[in-house]
């Protein structure tokens, strides 16, 4: 028998080694199952903001909550749910559709040399799993495989390609750049800096641009390094809604003058970014709706905190 002061690290290490057999099963495009607790960020800051809109919905309106796990794992939306069912029990509820059939809906990860996974798209969503209620590190979820660098010699060489990649992001919430050492290890707010800038590019989503087809990854990262060089968020208000609505139109108008090919260096034209040909004032108003608007459900529960 097991020594109970052997047991933790004991099944930590039965944890690892499954999950490494598990990565040699995989390849580019498969879809697997993976707890919260096994990815690793690949991004040192998240918009608070945008995860409490999301806390914030899914403690007002469950079904919500339901479709956007079934989303995650490409099921399209909730088809059926109750009083009983629990978010970290697939069983208690049914989505639309089976695993991946909307994969291209789904996050996204890649196998590092160490056979672990980084996860490359997804930090709000993932995080958002992580804070709610019955949520946590034991969460699963299912991921579609990205890229495989598990060829790779070293895990230095992994973050050069990851770099010249775009697959990683390491600028923090102030814009200065980062080593990838000093990337958070783990998902949950509290490993993670919180950016002004990319919570409200976020809400100026469908009134300043919108996301295109083929959007390239970290994509409201480069929105922000541009937007960061004439706007200052300090002098907003952001936990009221006069002060809210006056940054999002403020970085809306910005966004919306902007001339560059090279949004934040992404090499890309605003047009190829989403910037709209003008300023969305239904996009904007629809955030502010009493009952549902997206910044009313993120600021009743941002200031319930």
């Amino acid at each position: 028998m097991i020594p109970k002061t052997l047991m933790l690290p004991f099944l930590s290490l039965l944890l690892l080694i499954s999950s490494l057999v598990n990565a040699n099963e995989l390849e580019v495009g498969s879809i697997t199952t993976v707890t919260l607790g096994e990815l690793h960020p690949t991004q040192p800051a998240i918009g608070y903001d945008q995860v409490y809109y999301k806390l914030g919905r899914f403690q007002a309106d469950p079904k919500k909550q339901f479709d956007e796990i079934c989303e995650a794992n490409g099921q399209k939306g909730v088809s059926h749910f109750n009083t009983g069912s629990m978010p970290n029990i697939p069983s208690s509820f049914q989505c639309d559709e089976a695993v991946g059939a909307e994969k291209q809906a789904m996050k996204t990860i890649v196998i590092a040399p160490n056979g672990q996974y980084y996860l490359t798209d997804g930090h709000h969503t993932f995080n958002a799993f992580w804070q709610m209620r019955n949520g946590g590190k034991q969460f699963k979820v299912k991921v579609v495989v990205a890229k495989d660098y598990r060829e790779l010699p070293t895990m230095t060489a992994f973050w050069k390609a990851m770099v010249k990649d775009g697959n990683t992001w390491l600028q923090n919430s102030t814009g200065h750049t980062i080593t990838y050492q000093q990337l958070p290890t783990s998902l949950g707010m509290a490993n993670f800096e919180n950016d002004k800038y990319r919570s409200v590019m976020y809400y100026s989503r469908n009134v300043g641009w919108d996301k295109p087809k083929n959007p390239v990854p970290f994509l409201e990262f480069y929105w922000s390094k541009e937007v960061r060089k004439g706007i200052d968020l300090n002098r907003y208000d952001l936990t009221s809604a006069k002060g809210y609505r006056q940054a999002i139109t403020d970085v809306s108008h910005y966004l919306l003058n902007m001339k560059s090919d090279n949004i934040g260096g992404s090499g890309k034209t605003a047009k190829e970014m989403g910037q709209f040909e003008s300023f969305n004032q239904k996009g904007l108003t629809k955030l502010f709706n009493a009952k549902k608007g997206k910044v009313t459900y993120m600021l009743a529960y941002k200031n319930s905190l």
